[in-house]
């Protein structure tokens, strides 16, 4: 792992020693509860959803034909 890798997570480690396990994890579920209401990353979500549910059915349609045709 590269250096800065090793320094995030000697800050993470000390941060959970620092706060306490319960604090620090409650924390960051508050956060993350933060970013998941944001209306930009909801919109994201949606799209991303759409993106793959439209690119799995095409692939699996174009599998389906090539099969058929053959």
């Amino acid at each position: 792992m590269g250096l800065l890798t090793w320094i995030v997570v000697a800050i993470v480690v000390l941060a959970i020693i620092g706060l306490g396990i319960g604090t620090f994890f409650s924390g960051v579920f508050t956060g993350a509860q933060k970013v998941a209401s944001n209306p930009v990353v909801q919109n994201t979500t949606e799209e991303a959803k759409e993106f793959v549910s439209n690119t799995t059915r095409d692939s699996a349609n174009e599998i389906i034909d090539k099969a058929l045709q053959k």
